[in-house]
């Protein structure tokens, strides 16, 4: 027969509790953009960028839990269910511009350093050829190229006279450039190896190695304005990674192999500029890498 516990037991049993539990605060959950395709890793970086940022405040804020949003999505649609914070503190990284929507929130560090906007090419082997006789930027803009619908590199080519068509899928644009469908497929130098590696049996396939377009692209992490302690937390991180350096080394052991692999110093770097930042506080600029500082055109 079970006995009954004495008043002094179960103080001693609810004194546990409250030590064990009572103090605990329920974790707090972030939502980050998954992959478009099952190859994609362009969203690993920024996963493991706001991972860091949360944890460099986890002692001020408290336990968090980190989820991919559903595969598949583009950068518009993306946008798009961040500014009606469809999913627990929904955070994603955008290029920016003076248009993004008012319901979101920007946190004003470029996570990428700004590589972003250094700009290769993924061409077919004909067009190879042809971009290592390019002298000039309007030698350039007889290639016509392809990028992805919602991406701001859309309309700043467009702006510098060059002929873009955009594509809903990331995945296809590969094959399109192999194939000569469109001449250019441009990525961020920090892109390449990656997508190189993850694409290079597609038959035709290659990258050209001889230009680059540079332009200013900021990339801020957003999210929903009343996302208010994500915010305050995330910006908070940010700020501690970067001034112990463990943003900086991250960022190398992601991205140093591919700006590598681009050989960015060897190249003619046509350098435009971004239409698309007017208002933008231009503090974001000291944290940008730089190759070079002469205007190649």
């Amino acid at each position: 027969m079970t006995k009954k516990l004495t008043s002094s037991a179960l103080m001693l049993a609810s004194l546990l509790f409250l030590l064990t539990f009572g103090n605990a605060k329920a974790d707090f959950p972030v939502t980050v953009m998954g992959p478009e395709a099952p190859a994609d890793k362009r969203y690993e970086y920024d996963r493991a960028v706001i991972e860091l940022a949360l944890e460099k405040t986890e002692a001020k804020f408290g336990h968090f839990t980190i989820r991919d949003a559903l595969t598949g999505q583009n950068t518009r649609r993306a946008l798009i269910e961040a500014s009606n914070n469809k999913y627990s503190n929904f955070i994603i990284k955008a290029s920016m511009s003076n248009d993004l929507p008012e319901s979101l929130a920007i946190i004003p560090f470029p996570v990428d350093l700004g590589i972003v906007g250094y700009r290769v090419a993924f061409v077919s082997e004909k067009n190879k050829k042809a971009l290592s006789r390019v002298k000039t930027l309007e030698d350039l803009k007889e290639f016509d190229v392809i990028q992805g619908l919602g991406w701001l590199d859309t309309r700043i080519l467009r702006h510098h006279g060059f002929r873009v068509r955009t594509n809903a899928e990331y995945q296809p644009m590969f094959s399109m450039a192999a194939l000569g469908r469109s001449d250019l497929f441009f990525r961020g130098a920090n892109e390449l190896l990656d997508e190189w590696e993850a694409q290079k049996d597609i038959p035709g396939l290659a990258f050209d190695e001889t230009v680059s377009v540079y332009y200013p692209l900021p990339r801020f992490l957003v999210t929903a304005r009343e996302n208010r302690e994500l915010i305050e937390r995330v910006h908070e991180g940010l700020l501690i990674a970067y001034e112990d350096g463990s943003l900086q080394e991250l960022w190398e052991d992601k991205y140093g192999a591919s700006i590598e692999f681009a050989n960015l110093s060897s190249r003619k770097i046509f350098r435009l500029e971004n239409p698309f930042l007017e208002g933008l506080d231009p503090s974001w600029q000291q944290y940008v890498y730089q190759v070079g500082s002469e205007l190649t055109q």
